[in-house]
């Protein structure tokens, strides 16, 4: 944050000039994208025991954009993957989604699509999850006081094991920063979701629904450069099927930072 009166004047004067439109250079950055997740379930009415997963994962991507037609593509590769002693994901797993790549691509607003496994590594499928979220709607001349919504559908699975989230979300642009000594503007998004979907189990084919919320923020410089931020996201959802003669309760809690690397 700017700590004197010079520092804010710079600043504004600085949004004044933003570029509507990105530079035609390719970029090229890296991220640290830390989770937390906790999961509890609560089988209870089913004469099961409560059960709580927690765990931590830190994984480092490089992701290069290039100009393309309507807009930009993005290439997302993992450059190693890290979890803690509770992470449920096999640390071979982890280790062999190294150089995993995933493609997105950016529309003229700088929106991405959602990211899609470029199938080099069947290992980065299975933690897709961790990166779905990771690249938010980034493009320059955000204006401070300029608000906006959004509403999108993200798929991820395929066949049995599908889970589709529709989501609804409110951005701002609330503040202009110094961000590491570079110029921004911080963005805030608070989200309202509805899941739905299907997990096989050992049990059996499992139905999953329920709805999430979420609120966080993150940094654009004024060429349209991402440089990290942080947000949570609480979901209530039920698990049904034959394996269980009431609907399991599942509260889902996660924490995501992400860390421009220089």
């Amino acid at each position: 944050m700017p700590t004197n009166l010079t520092a804010l004047a710079a600043i504004g004067m600085a949004l004044l000039a933003l570029p509507d439109e990105w530079t035609s250079a390719p970029i090229t950055a890296k991220y640290r994208v830390d989770q937390s997740l906790t999961q509890e379930m609560d089988a209870t009415a089913n004469g099961a025991e409560k059960q709580t997963v927690q765990f931590s994962t830190s994984t480092f991507v490089t992701v290069t954009l290039n100009d393309s037609a309507g807009g930009r593509t993005m290439r997302v590769v993992i450059d190693s993957v890290k979890g803690d002693s509770a992470t449920p994901i096999p640390p071979a797993v982890l280790d062999s989604a190294r150089g995993g790549e995933f493609r997105a691509f950016l529309d003229p607003k700088g929106k991405p699509s959602p990211l899609t496994p470029t199938g080099t590594s069947p290992a980065a499928e299975q933690i897709q999850g961790l990166l779905n979220d990771f690249f938010p709607w980034v493009r320059a001349g955000f204006k401070v006081g300029e608000a906006w919504a959004d509403t999108s559908v993200n798929t991820t699975g395929a066949g049995s094991d599908t889970v589709t989230v529709r989501r609804v979300t409110a951005y701002k642009a609330a503040a202009a920063e110094i961000r590491e000594s570079t110029r921004a503007v911080k963005i805030t998004a608070d989200h309202r979701s509805t899941v739905a979907g299907n997990q096989p189990t050992p049990q059996g084919n499992a139905k999953i629904e329920g709805t999430g919320s979420g609120s966080g923020f993150y940094f654009v410089s004024p060429d349209g450069r991402y440089l990290g931020g942080e947000w949570k996201l609480q979901s209530a959802l039920t698990l049904s099927g034959e394996f269980a003669k009431e609907p399991v309760p599942i509260v889902v809690n996660q924490s995501t930072k992400v860390t421009a690397v220089r």
